[in-house]
């Protein structure tokens, strides 16, 4: 099956692939261009207390790109922007979490993430 897509329609391709297909090639290019040598090579250390976290870690990258490929088909520029957050959202769980030290330059740069968040939103109500 061949999708076309027109060049004025970024978002119509998480409308009419559906999401397994969006989610393998990363997947593929992962465990090719990465696990595949370094376990044929004998360099890949990956011990048991690891192991859950990254399986965890697995989990989570396919449900995030998962989850954008779904809100993609809904509405791509409410998708990308929710997205362009990611490291400032990470920032803040981290600190909350894990009780990370936050630099001056990181707290400067989720104060205008929220900024720019509530002025958006302000203009579009």
């Amino acid at each position: 099956m061949l999708v076309q897509v027109q060049p004025h329609d970024p978002g119509r391709v998480s409308a009419t692939l559906p999401v397994p297909w969006v989610l393998l090639p990363a997947r593929l290019v992962g465990v090719a261009v990465i696990a595949l040598p370094l376990l044929l090579t004998g360099r890949l250390r990956l011990t048991r207390r690891a192991l859950p976290l990254v399986v965890v870690a697995g989990l989570c990258e396919v449900l995030g790109f998962g989850s954008f490929a779904l809100g993609a088909r809904a509405d791509v520029a409410v998708a990308a922007v929710l997205a362009s957050q990611f490291a400032a959202i990470a920032g803040v769980v981290a600190y909350v979490l894990f009780r990370e030290r936050l630099s001056r330059l990181q707290v400067c740069g989720v104060t205008v993430v929220v900024i720019g968040v509530a002025a958006l939103t302000a203009v579009q109500v």
